[in-house]
């Protein structure tokens, strides 16, 4: 398998078949942060398309870094911009589809059915509390305990301060843990 520079270089020297390897590796996560974002499936969908979109039609510019941290900075541009029209247009909250976050937050290993119940029910509370949380406090927890991404990574991906991601991790946790009962979620955090 290329590594993504070689992928990339390729890209920018004309071969655009290409395009569809780095869509294969990248596009469950950029799905799944749009998705933790908006709280919609269908949303999701859509700025997962249009952030690919974005990078193709930008692809000449990337100069080979972080690929998946490239992709998921234009992802949450994308989610910050729906975000905002979204709250223009409407201010009614979505309701959010508990078998989907089940999907996105668990594993179907879970050996009795009480506990996929129960599961499931911590799944789309952890999602719901997510979506409480300010944007910019929930994007610093996505990606630094979802995605694994170092605070310094972070600040660099959302143009933020090495302090004001580490402030933004430690105040979306503390909400978090004021929204749910930490005995049902060690394992999500």
């Amino acid at each position: 398998m290329l590594e993504d520079k070689e992928l990339i270089r390729r890209i920018q020297n004309g071969q655009t078949e290409y395009l569809n390897k780095i869509a294969e590796k990248y596009y469950d996560d950029i799905y799944y942060f749009c998705r933790y974002q908006t709280g919609s499936r269908e949303d999701a969908y859509d700025l997962a398309q249009e952030t690919f979109l974005r990078f193709i039609r930008y692809v000449d510019h990337y100069r080979y870094r972080n690929l998946k941290g490239y992709l998921l900075t234009i992802a949450m541009n994308l989610c910050r911009e729906h975000m905002r029209a979204a709250a223009k247009t409407h201010s009614q909250e979505k309701i959010i589809d508990s078998a989907a976050w089940h999907g996105i937050l668990t594993s179907s290993e879970t050996p009795h059915a009480d506990s996929r119940t129960r599961t499931s029910e911590n799944a789309v509370l952890l999602a719901e509390a997510l979506l409480a949380l300010p944007q910019t406090q929930r994007e610093a927890v996505l990606l630094h305990h979802f995605y694994g991404y170092k605070n310094r990574e972070i600040a660099r991906m959302t143009g933020a301060s090495y302090d004001a991601v580490k402030s933004r991790i430690r105040q979306g946790l503390q909400k978090l843990g004021k929204l749910l009962d930490p005995d049902d979620f060690r394992e999500h955090l």
